[in-house]
Formats: C-alpha cells, sequence, structure tokens
C-alpha cells in the first residue's frame, strides 16, 4: 500500500485523512503532523511517497514553503496541498513550487481519494480557479490580478508611497486600483476594505 504522511494541524481534519487513508484499502498512514517545518524531516524517516500538505500549520509554519523544499531534495515524493482558505494565491504559488495537486478540504472523503489516486497514477489535479466569496458587494472574482497586487500591500498597511516602489507603479496608478476596488466592493474607505478581504481569508500573508 501507499505510504501517506499527513502534515495538518487542526484536529478535526486531521482525524478525518487520517480515518480516509485506513478506510481506503490501498493507502496506509507513514505518520501525521501538525507542523510543516517538521515535514521534510519526516518524509526522509518515514519513506512516504504522497504529502497531504496543510498551508498554514502549527507555529504558522507555511506549508507551501515545506512543500517546494520536499519536490527540491526528493521530487519523487508526491505532494497534495490541502486547504479551507480561499487565499487568492495559493494555486499559483503551488503550481510554482512544483506540487503535483490541489484540493479543497470541503470537497469530502470521495473526491480526496480520487484526487490521491489521480496524482499517484502521474496526474495533476488542480482547481481552475479558487472558491469565490463576497467582498462587500463584488465577488472575489471581479477583482485584478492588479488590483489584488495593491490590495495585498494594503493588507500590510503600507502607503500609497510604499506600495507604488514595490509594485514598480505610479502613486497615482495605485489610488486609482484603490478606487475601483471601493466602487465594487461599495466600501467608503481602504480600511473597510483591507479588514472584509481578510476576515474572507482572500489575502493572508504570512504563508
Amino acid at each position: 500500500m501507499i505510504q501517506v504522511l499527513i502534515v495538518e494541524d487542526q484536529r478535526m481534519a486531521r482525524e478525518d485523512m487520517e480515518n480516509y487513508i485506513q478506510s481506503s484499502g490501498r493507502y496506509c498512514l507513514a505518520a501525521s503532523i501538525t507542523n510543516a517545518a517538521m515535514a521534510e524531516t519526516v518524509c526522509r524517516q518515514s519513506g512516504c511517497e504522497l504529502v497531504l500538505m496543510d498551508v498554514c500549520t502549527e507555529n504558522d509554519e507555511s506549508g507551501l514553503v515545506a512543500a517546494e523544499q520536499i519536490k527540491r531534495t526528493m521530487p519523487q515524493i508526491k505532494v497534495i496541498i490541502v486547504t479551507s482558505l480561499v487565499e487568492c494565491s495559493f494555486i499559483d504559488r503551488a503550481h510554482k513550487a512544483g506540487v503535483e495537486s490541489f484540493w479543497y478540504k470541503d470537497a469530502g472523503k470521495e473526491e480526496l481519494l480520487e484526487v490521491m489516486d489521480r496524482t499517484m497514477k502521474g496526474e495533476s489535479v488542480y482547481p481552475d480557479a479558487p472558491p469565490v466569496v463576497m467582498i462587500g458587494t463584488a465577488k472575489s472574482c471581479d477583482f485584478t490580478p492588479g488590483e489584488l497586487a495593491v490590495l495585498r500591500l494594503v493588507v500590510e498597511g503600507q502607503s500609497y508611497k510604499k506600495i507604488a516602489e514595490n509594485l514598480s507603479i505610479s502613486p497615482e496608478t495605485v489610488k486609482w486600483h484603490i478606487k475601483n476596488m471601493l466602487q465594487k466592493t461599495n466600501f467608503d474607505s481602504k480600511t473597510k476594505l483591507a479588514v472584509a478581504v481578510t476576515k474572507k481569508n482572500l489575502i493572508i500573508n504570512g504563508f
């Protein structure tokens, strides 16, 4: 049977995945840990063939960073990112890290096992886009890449000038993007906009 490592800090989600694996008849649990920083070491010790990797793990360790390290040092191990967060950058970052597949936790047991099966057969299984959430009166998919890049730095509390420097655009362009987003969402300040996208997990900095 195929040896699987689970990296998940939420107890209920971790136990659900453990039960899926143990009842599958074709996978067995190599190890189950809560901190992504330990994943590479456990991979070496356990001889696992597949990793189910959460993004935001114990002690604020990034599963995406850990996945990239595993794919760089042990490319034969297949990795599936598992998350319940709609953060707009996670899918793209997983692709860039060389991760084989990506799965949203809300999809359920059968779909996870199907993604695992397809991944182990050599397929790369990704959703077309993150789930859509409402930000004020706008859908999350209504924001352009340029607007999201500005919004990410607004969430960090950066000034117009600093955002412009970091994105190599003019302060006027920064203001234009923010004005457009406020019109789309019907918020009257960028602070309210930043609070809303943070609450909906559309932007999560640090992972």
